[in-house]
């Protein structure tokens, strides 16, 4: 048996996979079990941003694949640069939309006048409980993501170009979703 610290060095790299995939896998589940609880109550199917959730947690279950793919022996049946590229573009994705807001707010704050007229213009106390919830979300998972990213490019022959290729595709994936919904 080696020494706990060898142990515990060969699964260090391996945890932001696996708190990526635990972390959005919560949030999956509770969307799921908010969403029956409200087709249970209103007696009728989601409508409108209910389909939108139910939708984004389509989505991010292929993202806890993703991750799960980077640290378990089946995932080394998928290409390393698709491994990569996805990482790397669940974390881009997953990191835009608070950031945005987080720069739209700074603007504000700094005298800029901005009317958008969305949420993320918003600077109201909801609008700031929105902004705390969007970091929770999705800066969080996008941190963890980012943090499997690097550890898979370390232990995968995967070409660098892929992560760069992962972000481009995933910030151009988050803009067409928000076109389609917006």
């Amino acid at each position: 048996m080696p020494p706990t610290n060898q142990r515990n060095r060969s699964w260090a790299p391996l945890w932001p996979a696996y708190a990526a995939a635990g972390f959005v896998g919560l949030f999956c589940a509770v969307v799921l079990v908010l969403a029956a609880v409200n087709t249970v109550a209103e007696g009728a199917w989601p409508e409108g941003d209910g389909w939108i959730a139910l939708g984004s947690v389509g989505l991010r279950i292929l993202t806890i694949a993703l991750a799960l793919a980077s640290v378990r022996p089946w995932g080394r049946r998928l290409p390393g640069w698709l491994v990569l590229g996805g990482l790397w573009g669940s974390a881009a994705a997953q990191f835009v939309y608070p950031a945005l807001e987080l720069i739209v707010k700074v603007l504000i704050l700094a005298g800029v006048p901005i009317a958008l007229h969305k949420g993320i213009s918003n600077m109201s106390a909801t609008g700031w409980f929105n902004f705390a919830a969007a970091w929770v979300v999705f800066g969080i998972p996008a941190v963890l993501f980012g943090l499997a990213a690097v550890s898979y490019q370390r232990r995968s022959a995967a070409s660098p170009r892929f992560a760069w290729l992962g972000v481009l595709g995933g910030s151009a994936a988050l803009l067409l979703i928000g076109v389609l919904i917006g």
